[in-house]
């Protein structure tokens, strides 16, 4: 790629520098992210490739490290009107440049939902189509890092008490307007031995238009929920905390964590209480 190698395909100082910081892991996290929340595409008037991603302030700690790698402007927004009246402050980092390339080819492997898409503006550009073909290029490549980002810009993660009851109700859901993609990722976790309900659709032919909201545009959303107590979600939460950003998501499914370990405890006390009589 022009601007990331020299004459003699040597790879220029400072992307041989972010090559070292951008590590697989983080390449898989961030196709997840892109893929949930990322927007690829060509610029309408200069038809410059871009690829952005904007988080809320309080959510946006992988944002900022992925700029510190890439030497990127962290952009904060601000969004006034009735209309944004819900809406907090949020960060906002745009690659341009060779540095779009390098990003977007770094990702490309571990991207679906988006993988088609990225493919053919890439091949506008002037990438190599026959790169594409490479099995790490053409596979889809599933992994709980891409997960992890997927879930971090995608994902609802929740731990509610019913009061009455004196129990807990646990929920992991994906929320996509892909609903092949939700199919795949359910597929791959049902390999691993975890268990769903009936994937959820949702239209809006309901929902009212108002000033600055137009449902008829809105495309089906499609939900994927994991089946299950505290222990299930936990087994799931296990192999994703490792490579998730987002705090209060982190702190939510290490709440279930340490709920089911109080409970196993309760329990096995219980137990050896019973065979003690």
């Amino acid at each position: 790629m022009r601007n990331v190698f020299d004459e003699n395909l040597n790879m220029l100082p400072f992307f041989k520098k972010v090559d070292d910081r951008f590590p697989i892991a983080l390449r898989k996290y961030f196709a997840g992210m892109i893929d949930g929340d990322g927007s690829i595409g060509i610029h309408k008037s200069n038809k410059t490739l871009r690829c952005s991603l904007e988080l809320a302030e309080d959510a946006a700690s992988c944002l900022v490290h992925i700029a510190d790698i890439f030497d990127l402007t962290v952009r904060r927004c601000t969004r006034s009107g009735e209309r944004y009246k819900n809406y907090k402050p949020s960060l906002k980092i745009e690659f341009a440049g060779a540095k779009v390339k390098f990003f977007l080819m770094g990702i490309y492997p571990y991207l679906l939902e988006k993988k088609e898409k990225c493919k053919e503006i890439l091949i506008a550009k002037q990438c190599p189509e026959d790169i594409f073909e490479e099995p790490l290029m053409k596979n889809r490549n599933f992994s709980y890092e891409y997960l992890a980002g997927y879930t971090d810009a995608e994902g609802s993660i929740m731990m509610t008490k019913f009061k009455k009851e004196n129990y807990y109700r646990f929920r992991y859901a994906l929320i996509s307007n892909d609903r092949e993609h939700l199919k795949f990722i359910r597929s791959k976790l049902i390999e691993d031995g975890f268990e769903f309900r009936k994937l959820s659709f949702k239209n809006y032919k309901n929902v009212k238009k108002e000033r600055g909201r137009n449902p008829d545009k809105w495309k089906p959303t499609t939900v994927l929920y994991l089946k299950g107590g505290a222990a299930e979600h936990v087994k799931l939460y296990e192999k994703l905390l490792p490579f998730m950003t987002m705090t209060k998501k982190i702190k939510r499914m290490q709440d279930t964590i340490n709920y089911d370990l109080i409970a196993r405890m309760i329990k096995r006390k219980k137990q050896k209480y019973v065979n003690q009589k």
